[in-house]
């Protein structure tokens, strides 16, 4: 089972991509809209992933996946954003942010998201 948490004090800002992640039986979906919510969800353990939304009620994108990565550096991490993607990339370099995510993604997204982690998966057991 691949536990993911999305983040975002919108949920349907994530309701397309969500949907298209439900398609598979092996996802446990979890919703949260706080940075407490994450951390100790993520404290408890047994997160796969985060997905956070580009705009957060109570922390930048950024400082709360930089939190993440210091509490558990192995959890993998996507990220809505509106930059382009080499200004992405220097701005989370570093921080184990494997997917930058459109406002609203979609099914199509979760399809992309889902190989992605299906490489690292076959990466790391390699």
């Amino acid at each position: 089972m691949i536990r993911i948490m999305l983040v975002s004090k919108e949920p349907e800002a994530l309701g397309g991509l969500a949907r298209g992640l439900k398609k598979r039986d092996d996802i446990d979906l979890i919703h949260v809209g706080s940075k407490e919510e994450v951390l100790g969800r993520v404290e408890e353990g047994g997160i796969d992933v985060v997905v956070t939304d580009a705009q957060l009620p109570d922390k930048e994108p950024l400082s709360l996946v930089t939190e993440l990565m210091k509490k558990q550096p192995l959890i993998n991490c996507a990220m809505v954003s509106t930059l382009s993607p080499e200004d992405f990339h220097e701005y989370t370099e570093g921080l184990g942010v494997f997917m930058q995510l459109p406002l609203n993604p979609g099914e199509g997204e979760a399809e992309k998201m889902l190989e992605i982690l299906n490489s690292i998966d076959v990466l790391l057991k390699a």
